[in-house]
């Protein structure tokens, strides 16, 4: 069996749960550190023991995929709060010769996120002074981004002129060194490319827009890369928490031998130009980059396609949906035709196609429309994949390597019954922690936190963590009883970083 070695981006589930499901289900061994040494939030992992696992499990093994940020400093949110010099940097990338020297014919995927820049106050995932200064931090950036291809105004300037009053300068003084050496570091890893030790790589925009510092960062680096030939090789495009299940999945095809022609459908036409929330560009664009990273092919009809891959975009409704109307009500709008979106799905089912949703409508949760339907419909069982967590991006980048995985096991003839329950249970997962927590559950339990302790808010449970759990677990089991009875599993589940962002659920089949 062949052995793909998966250095993740941090120790949450997304990054580590997830990706487990995806090299089960693809039949290929799947080789993670120990969790323990990982880190937790903002504690960095045990960089030197992670390196030390790595060199003993690469012997043998076919791909490496490595989180660079792990690699570096110990995860994603150490990412944005260390004070490493650059000489350490530098000796921790150059590791990855020491991997080619011990297994020359290994493939190394490596996943490097631009540094983010919240359009927010609140430090809790950004340094402490980000929880005063960090919207101002986040507007210095974008207006000198403009600046740089005239386009800021003449009102920004003066606002860029009250920011750097405003926002003591040793803050932002730290704020930039980080920036500075993290792109020296992203400049490094593309001469790893350059010199063939890393074999593809992606540059993920995390959490960014049209303008700011990950914008300005992806253009200079952009020219690098066409300098050194490399456009090819490197891919860059909105991301984060998914990338390393997508380069797992180009592991999956390449050792597979496959390359999916994939068609995609989307719910709405004019979802399909729309810029999701926390993105730079439409998500017509994205979706192909996700496909071409994932080691795919766009079909240009479904009757060549390998699997559809079925797109539920956001529109202006939805964002405003997420971002002003709070309501528990179902609320159809006029640009997304789901009913006719189901029956085209039916179709492709009845062809014997696999189909995956990436329920990209809302950020953060299920669109409770799109799940009302396929409730309504008794269509929740014949996907072969589904999600709609976090960002757009995060979605998609999901769901496609869910349904590699099932391609290729398929295709090889390893879609046994271990295999087909490892997918099923994987589906399962989604819909709970996707539609269940975070679009029927979250919102109601979080305007409850103070009844529990009026300390207690979104981002800190404090010591009320427990308490929290059993609340969210009898939710979830009534959600449960309600859309999945006869599914056969029960579940544990956790609050990862001690907050109300996501949940760790852990099934059991009966």
């Amino acid at each position: 069996m062949s052995k793909i070695v998966f250095i993740p981006l941090d120790e949450r589930p997304c990054n580590y749960v997830y990706p487990d499901y995806i090299g089960r289900l693809s039949g290929l061994y799947l080789s993670m550190p120990p969790k323990e040494i990982l880190g937790d939030f903002k504690r960095e992992a045990d960089v030197e023991a992670v390196w030390e696992w790595t060199k003993e499990q690469v012997k043998g093994a076919s791909h490496l995929v490595v989180s660079m940020d792990m690699l570096l400093y110990g995860g994603i949110v150490p990412s944005r709060l260390h004070h490493l010099p650059e000489e350490v940097c530098a000796k921790r990338l150059e590791r990855l010769k020491e991997i080619k020297r011990l297994e020359p014919g290994i493939q190394i995927y490596g996943f490097q996120l631009i540094t983010r820049a919240p359009a927010r106050d609140g430090s809790g995932e950004e340094p402490d002074y980000y929880e005063d200064y960090g919207y101002r931090i986040f507007r210095y950036g974008v207006i000198r981004d403009k600046e740089s291809v005239k386009a800021a105004t003449p009102e920004e300037l003066e606002e860029l002129e009250t920011i750097c009053r405003e926002v003591p300068e040793e803050y932002l003084s730290d704020f930039l060194e980080r920036r500075r050496i993290n792109y020296g570091n992203h400049i490094r890893s593309i001469e790893l490319v350059e010199e063939g030790v890393i074999d593809y790589m992606i540059i993920p925009l995390d959490d960014c827009r049209e303008y700011g510092y990950a914008p300005s960062e992806r253009k200079k680096l952009s020219s690098v890369m066409a300098k050194k030939n490399l456009l090819s090789r490197i891919a860059m495009y909105p991301g984060a928490d998914e990338i390393g299940c997508t380069l797992l999945a180009r592991a999956v095809n390449g050792q597979s031998g496959l390359i999916p022609a994939v068609y995609v459908d989307y719910s709405s036409l004019r979802g399909k130009t729309q810029i999701p929330s926390y993105e730079d560009r439409s998500i017509g664009e994205t979706v192909l980059s996700h496909l071409l990273a994932a080691g795919c092919s766009e079909a240009e009809t479904s009757a060549e396609a390998d699997f559809v891959l079925a797109v539920n975009p956001p529109t202006p409704f939805s964002l405003k949906l997420e971002k002003e109307i709070l309501t528990d009500d179902i609320i159809l709008e006029s640009e997304r035709n789901l009913p006719a979106f189901l029956a085209r799905i039916r179709k492709y089912r009845a062809r014997g196609l696999a189909v995956g949703i990436a329920d990209c409508a809302i950020p953060n949760g299920a669109d409770r429309a799109l799940m009302q339907f396929l409730y309504e419909q008794g269509m929740l069982e014949e996907l072969a994949a589904y999600g709609g967590w976090n960002t757009s991006s995060n979605t998609l980048g999901t769901v496609l390597s869910h349904l590699c995985a099932w391609n290729a096991a398929e295709r090889l003839g390893r879609l046994s019954r271990e295999v087909r329950e490892i997918s099923e249970e994987f589906l399962f997962f989604r819909y709970l922690e996707d539609w269940g927590y975070m679009a029927e559950v979250r919102r109601d339990v979080t305007d409850h936190l103070t009844d529990i302790d009026p300390a207690l808010n979104r981002l800190d449970l404090k010591d009320k963590e427990p308490v929290v759990r059993e609340i969210v677990k009898k939710r979830l089991e009534e959600f449960q009883a309600k859309y999945f009875p006869k599914e056969p599993y029960r579940f544990d589940l956790w609050m990862p970083w001690n907050r109300m962002f996501e949940v760790e659920i852990r099934l059991t089949r009966l």
